[in-house]
């Protein structure tokens, strides 16, 4: 019983003790015109970087888009996207750039939303956790299962949320197209009833001249 409660609690131990470099960071942010906003990510080598961008408010849903590496070399570019997904794997440790410009816009701003996740894919346990040998082997497994689970629900997470930036997309697209309908039925109901005036008016001018002959034809 007492040798049961022991391997529980190394288990217990040993998940818990479970850490990652893993970060993810999910923001949503305005590029007003003729302006450029830049993001960093401090990333160390062998680490794993996933983004994934989506215009979702602004004139046509476009926007550039440039990653650079910790040399400030190009590694990704996007013109005039309105969605973009990258991976990137670091080779050197240093600082990644993230910009999104809107200089090619005069007058409407753009709302962007970004998923930026880093993964170092290594792991690190507890000195205590790993005196129980005997167990590694089980512990590597479950580990494994453990990490196969969360990335799985990391890229559901990422794809509730790309959904949901479609979403808004999408209902931002409606309702422009909403109020554009309207306008122009608007704009053709004044017109309808500016010509159907013009005409009436003009009937009215025909029997007014025909009336006005017959006099002068009886005098």
């Amino acid at each position: 019983m007492w040798t049961v409660t022991v391997c529980n609690f190394l288990v217990i131990a040993y998940i818990l003790s479970l850490t990652t470099a893993s970060m993810e960071t999910a923001l949503t942010f305005q590029v007003p015109p003729r302006k450029e906003q830049c993001f960093y990510e401090d990333v160390q080598e062998n680490h794993e970087i996933e983004m994934d961008f989506q215009v979702v408010d602004g004139g046509d849903l476009d926007i550039d888009f440039q990653a650079y590496d910790g040399s400030l070399k190009r590694i990704a570019i996007n013109r005039r996207e309105s969605y973009g997904t990258h991976t990137f794997t670091v080779k050197e440790s240093g600082v990644y750039k993230f910009c999104f410009s809107n200089k090619f816009s005069k007058l409407t701003s753009k709302t962007v939303f970004m998923d930026v996740y880093v993964d170092d894919g290594v792991y690190t346990a507890d000195n205590e956790a790993e005196e129980g040998a005997s167990l590694h082997a089980g512990f590597t497994t479950l580990h494994k299962q453990v990490d196969n689970i969360k990335s799985q629900l990391f890229k559901t997470q990422v794809q509730l949320q790309l959904s949901k930036a479609q979403r808004n997309k999408d209902q931002k697209i409606q309702n422009s197209n909403k109020i554009r309908v309207d306008r122009w039925s608007m704009v053709q109901c004044v017109f309808m009833i500016l010509m159907a005036t013009v005409q009436v008016y003009l009937l009215k001018q025909l029997f007014k001249e025909d009336k006005s002959a017959k006099r002068q034809a009886r005098i």
